[in-house]
């Protein structure tokens, strides 16, 4: 049990490091770079997700109401065109 709190005891001191320097503390400007990319990067990764979530969607809309026109279009009974004929080309062909 003593090994354990030893352990313990020695690995919460402080450590001293000669390169630290107190009044510098953070990543710096080249992580405030990086962090930057990174969030421009998720920002243009989310619009394209979402233009192509909506070009998808509005695609099977558009197969769904074609597919039920289509259906529409089956179940009603035929009518004949009321176009006039004209006699004339009708016996020539």
């Amino acid at each position: 049990m003593n090994a354990i709190y030893a352990t313990m005891l020695v690995a919460s001191t402080k450590v001293q490091n000669e390169n630290l320097d107190e009044n510098s503390y953070g990543p710096g400007f080249l992580g405030f770079v990086f962090t930057a990319f990174l969030a421009l990067a998720v920002i243009f990764l989310i619009r394209d997700m979402v233009r192509r979530v909506r070009r998808v969607r509005y695609a099977s809309e558009a197969e769904a109401k074609q597919n039920e026109l289509m259906l529409k279009g089956e179940n009603q009974p035929r009518q004949e065109s009321t176009d006039p004929v004209d006699p004339k080309t009708s016996e020539d062909s």
